[in-house]
């Protein structure tokens, strides 16, 4: 599903961007083009520079070095005020002193909006977030889905060029967390607003984005489609912070049109591979990629562990190359117990032999 083209939608620009405290760099030259009407997510461990960055946007840290675009306007040094952007919080910060309604109508009445226009925008944008009827509440008598929904209500009532989210969900239990990144991602495709996202959670990042920007130690170490960081990572950090991963040896025979022919045991692959000279390469093999079977042929091991999870079983197998995880979502043959002499088939859309490995 595509966002549809919000006019309001702006595009936002980071040139360069730095950031210092004292002798920390905790962003460092960070150039980034995020399209109008696009939800982007920074992606990446504690500490690493994303919520800086999500900052240095809003206007709530001064940037060190490098600019800052939002639309055609250079926002650099502007107060965050001056930048049309909302930013939403993973407290929440809502005023426990005001009802439901008065918390969203916040914002526009320090507009000092309309009465009639305060009243219209903050019920339009409770309906919105499914919160309809609800505006006599205080915020202490909602729930956590409640309340970040009231949250994103404020948020959404100002209709601001782009929308911040710093780790939203990061409060709530994890079925409420899943069912509430669908319910973000659906409302942003639906008003077509730019959106800036900002999480430690690799599956939430894959799960919501138009395109993910892996963050490490204050550097982009690489940006793309969910679907294309995670196929085809571009470094060791990406594959292991991306997904469950397999690092596996083998041998690179030869390259041909984007291809590689590979041997990964007994197994001969020809996989999708940047440019890479022939010899030991280290392959990424998802566990979602690879079959076990009692019999056959394939690279053979040994159930060391099995984890049965309902709609599929974990394997871990020991095998000449390593230790190999493997998730087996057929599980055709009921679960396979520990001891088992195994084969193992690996397929080629999960194989991928990383560069610089």
């Amino acid at each position: 599903m595509m966002s549809q083209r919000n006019p309001r939608a702006a595009r936002v620009t980071l040139t360069n961007v730095t950031k210092r405290f004292g002798q920390t760099v905790a962003v460092d030259d960070v150039s980034l083009d995020i399209e109008p009407g696009s939800l982007v997510t920074l992606l990446g461990p504690s500490g690493c520079g994303k919520t800086t960055i999500l900052r240095m946007v809003a206007g709530l840290e001064t940037v060190t070095g490098g600019r800052v675009f939002i639309g055609d306007a250079e926002v650099t040094h502007l107060p965050p005020n001056a930048r049309d952007v909302t930013m939403m919080f993973q407290s929440y910060a809502l005023f426990p002193h005001l009802s439901v309604f008065e918390n969203v109508a916040y914002g526009l009445r320090v507009l000092r909006r309309s009465e009639a226009e305060v009243r219209k925008s903050a019920e339009d944008a409770l309906a919105l977030v499914g919160m309809a009827g609800m505006g006599e509440r205080p915020p202490n008598a909602l729930s956590g889905g409640q309340q970040q929904r009231v949250a994103l209500a404020r948020s959404l009532v100002m209709q601001p060029k782009v929308l911040l989210f710093d780790e939203p969900l990061s409060n709530l239990d994890a079925k409420l967390r899943k069912r509430m990144r669908e319910e973000i991602r659906l409302l942003q495709q639906r008003l077509g607003i730019t959106a800036i996202y900002v999480t430690h959670d690799q599956a939430e990042a894959l799960a919501i984005s138009d395109r993910i920007v892996v963050i490490d130690k204050g550097r982009i170490s690489q940006m793309g489609s969910p679907d294309e960081l995670y196929r085809r990572p571009g470094n060791r950090f990406v594959a292991e912070f991306i997904g469950e991963a397999n690092f596996l040896p083998a041998r690179l025979d030869a390259m041909e049109d984007g291809h590689a022919r590979i041997a990964l045991g007994p197994q001969r692959l020809q996989v999708t591979s940047p440019p890479l000279q022939p010899g030991p390469v280290t392959v990424l093999a998802r566990p979602e990629a690879i079959r076990v079977r009692r019999q056959g042929e394939g690279l053979a091991g040994t159930i060391q562990k099995v984890s049965y999870l309902g709609s599929s079983a974990d394997y871990t197998v020991e095998t000449e190359l390593g230790p190999v995880l493997i998730t087996d979502y057929e599980m055709q043959g009921g679960v396979i117990p520990a001891g088992t002499v195994v084969r193992l088939e690996f397929l080629a859309h999960g194989v991928y032999p990383l560069p610089g490995a």
